[in-house]
């Protein structure tokens, strides 16, 4: 893995890189600590989290598409073409949405039942001048299916078409790399290299090898942990024990991970809404993770031991709308409306109110994390 790394590595300027990123809008995001209404182990263990929402484009794969347009362009493989094409559940897609808006013909490989669940995020991504080119998939992208194979299908198109080039974010190592040069830094930086655990769910597994192979790198006693969803799970962006074969980053994370847990529906729809009372405008692999930071903070706690956890809030709640509306009574047992409705139009908002001052704070130079990093010498 290293080895691909530094092929990347030896032609990048990662001052530049930052500088870039930068002014683009991406990188260098707040780590809140959660407060005892959801820690209650707090006194011991504190759980941290980054607000990957207020990055342009609105996710933590904001950094993934941006390190690949970045990597492709000074590499000179952005030449001559015309048209990008990318498989996604969504945000990644979402990225490349805003990232390639009047630059690139820009097409989307999606399941059909993740563009039609998720109306929201599909009508954002039209908005944006994306196309959408469904396939019977479940709600992630497969490879090898007995019938949608979005991900195939984007490969295909790049073979034969010289115009085409296919962001694979479940085969391009850049896609890691992004969190390896970007989040894994900024998140030793930020707790001054004193976290213990490092937590995240499993997609392309891409945000733990990123992250995972930096911090081990700084620190070889912190603890891994891997969240995968149940299967069958409502969980956009997720990927359930069967399902990870569909990405090549898979077997590194096995071997990186100190652990694996599983997520039930339930557990991280109830974290979300937890964080919803608390005004963090989480999304639902963002209540998976926290969850996740809770089950670990207890077992320390039970077992006399202190901690600092990190994990992440890949998105916020706001493009999910309408995938509530389907599935989050069957998931919950409570309807989507009233006050449960009212917290979340509140913490979509307040999403959008974050991404504004990050923006704004990146973009008049007083970023402590990027200016940080910029004169550590770490770049």
């Amino acid at each position: 893995m290293l080895h691909e790394f530094n092929q990347y590595l030896k032609d990048l300027n990662q001052k530049e890189f930052y500088h870039w990123l930068k002014e683009t809008g991406i990188g260098f995001t707040p780590l809140a600590r959660l407060p005892k209404q959801i820690n209650p182990f707090d006194d011991h263990i504190s759980i941290f989290a980054k607000l990957e929402y207020t990055n342009f484009a609105e996710s933590i794969k904001a950094r993934a598409f941006a390190t690949m347009y970045y990597l492709n362009k000074v590499s000179g493989r952005m030449n001559n073409k015309s048209k990008v094409i990318a498989a996604t559940s969504g945000n990644f897609g979402l990225a490349g949405s805003y990232l390639l808006r009047d630059q690139f013909s820009f097409t989307v490989n999606m399941s059909e039942k993740g563009a039609k669940e998720n109306v929201d995020l599909s009508t954002k991504l039209v908005e944006n001048g994306a196309k959408i080119e469904t396939f019977s998939d479940g709600y992630c992208p497969t490879v090898g299916a007995k019938r949608g194979e979005a991900i195939a299908a984007a490969r295909f198109v790049e073979k034969i078409d010289s115009q085409v080039i296919n962001y694979d974010q479940y085969d391009d190592w850049a896609n890691p790399l992004s969190h390896y040069l970007t989040t894994g830094p900024e998140i030793y930086h930020q707790t001054n290299g004193k976290l213990t655990h490092f937590i995240s769910s499993l997609g392309t597994c891409a945000t733990m090898i990123g992250i995972g192979t930096f911090l081990k790198e700084v620190n070889p006693q912190l603890k891994l942990v891997g969240l995968f969803p149940q299967q069958d799970h409502h969980q956009l962006g997720l990927r359930s024990k069967e399902e990870l074969g569909a990405t090549r980053f898979f077997g590194e994370a096995q071997k990186l991970c100190d652990q694996l847990t599983e997520v039930s529906d339930k557990n991280a729809y109830n974290t979300m809404l937890k964080l919803w009372d608390l005004s963090i405008p989480a999304g639902i692999s963002s209540g998976a993770n926290i969850w996740g930071a809770l089950d670990v903070a207890k077992e320390l706690y039970e077992s006399n031991k202190q901690g600092l956890i990190v994990t992440v809030i890949p998105d916020s709640c706001e493009n999910y709308n309408s995938f509530f509306k389907t599935h989050f009574e069957n998931v919950t047992g409570k309807k989507f409306q009233g006050g449960i409705y009212k917290k979340y139009e509140e913490a979509a908002i307040k999403a959008q109110q974050a991404r504004k001052e990050h923006l704004a704070e990146l973009k008049g130079g007083t970023n402590e994390v990027f200016n940080s990093l910029t004169n550590s010498g770490r770049t």
